[in-house]
């Protein structure tokens, strides 16, 4: 496993470092280096300055590059549901879209225009389109020396818009620095999902997706592992199972460690599925937070489907930072009233943040322990 400081955290090592020398070995009063009172908060300031360059303070043009195993339908530069649908393909296809996130936007929602002369600081509209093939998409990646990529992958019944709508949504509110990547495989449901019968039947057919997608997932992900860039990857849903099976048999390939942080957010996975993946994948990531709540009612719902239990009802496993969000986020309060959209909302992105950041869970804000024989290791507070 590797492990992946921030700048900043670079720094402070070396303060600390730099101190402990002084107590080992004294020196003359003539020799001695005046250090700031305040070394290590200066220091923290200074880098965090010098890394959030941009600081998405205002209405933003946020590039998302795709990579997409859906079947190309209509016209690409449009961005949206005619471009790629939901049928596969047999091959990646690659493109950047750029989308105005507007600086009124609810943190963790958004809202697409409704006219052409809506109020752009009010509403997302795609701004433009440029097409990649494998060979550009490396090239692009490679154009911020330093900057870390974050990939997010979606889950169950996302198509394609609103899932480059909410990885714009997801960089803008987090303030990422780098490259935003969408891997976006071939959810989503032929017609509106109304009665339990075809609910049932998009959610078999979109998992069928999800395990097709896995090979060329895979070969999406050992791309990046070439780029000598700490990739981070954010995945909801149903998406794990496209995502952690990709990594585990990349990993026994070639078990090149790239992965900085793992964030995982409701995974609609089996418990033990999970636990037999996670040794590959351990050996490519620095570090695994898997986001859980017992209120999650689309998790309730796929354990009663599959009849076994799911990770993202919440299930300690060793290696892994698991954290209960469930007194935060109640069914009745939770977007789409499934409680399970937590992944992009603000106490969420909050300690994603953090965690970018490399600060170990016991010491982001508001987690605490959870107690003695919890099926979690942290709780988020609410």
């Amino acid at each position: 496993m590797i492990g992946v400081r921030p700048p900043f955290a670079s720094v402070l090592l070396s303060g600390a470092l730099a101190l402990a020398a002084c107590h080992s070995a004294p020196v003359k009063p003539s020799e001695q280096i005046q250090i700031p009172r305040f070394y290590g908060t200066e220091a923290l300031r200074q880098d965090l300055g010098a890394l959030f360059k941009q600081p998405y303070s205002d209405t933003q043009a946020v590039d998302v590059v795709f990579a997409t195993d859906r079947a190309a339908g209509g016209d690409p530069t449009e961005c949206d549901d005619t471009a790629f649908g939901i049928k596969p393909a047999d091959k990646l296809s690659y493109g950047v879209c750029t989308f105005n996130v507007p600086k009124r936007h609810q943190v963790g929602g958004f809202e697409f225009a409704p006219n052409p002369r809506a109020d752009p600081h009010q509403y997302y509209r795609k701004l433009g389109y440029a097409p990649l093939d494998e060979s550009a998409l490396a090239d692009r990646l490679r154009r911020q020396p330093g900057a870390d990529i974050l990939v997010f992958i979606h889950g169950f019944n996302v198509r394609f818009q609103e899932a480059l709508a909410r990885s714009a949504q997801i960089a803008y509110d987090l303030k990422f620095q780098g490259p935003v990547v969408l891997f976006s495989w071939p959810a989503g449901a032929e017609e509106s999902l109304f009665g339990s019968t075809r609910v049932t039947r998009t959610y078999a057919d979109n998992l069928s997706s999800a395990l097709k997608s896995v090979p060329l997932a895979q070969a999406f992900f050992k791309q990046l592992s070439g780029l000598d860039r700490t990739v981070h990857v954010m995945v909801h849903s149903m998406g794990h199972q496209v995502a952690l099976r990709a990594l585990a048999e990349l990993a026994q390939q070639t078990p090149k460690p790239f992965i900085g942080e793992l964030i995982l957010n409701a995974p609609d996975i089996p418990v033990k599925d999970f636990e037999l993946l996670m040794p590959q994948v351990e050996k490519i990531t620095g570090r695994v937070t898997l986001y859980c709540s017992y209120n999650d009612n689309a998790i309730a719902a796929s354990e009663t489907y599959n009849k076994n239990r799911r990770m993202g009802g919440c299930e300690r496993v060793p290696g892994v930072d698991v954290i209960n969000v469930g007194e935060i986020d109640a069914p009745a309060l939770g977007i789409g009233g499934l409680g399970h959209g937590y992944y992009a909302s603000r106490p969420i992105l909050t300690d994603v943040s953090q965690t970018l950041l490399g600060v170990p869970a016991e010491q982001r804000l508001f987690i605490r322990k959870s107690e003695p024989n919890s099926t979690e290791d942290y709780y988020l507070r609410p």
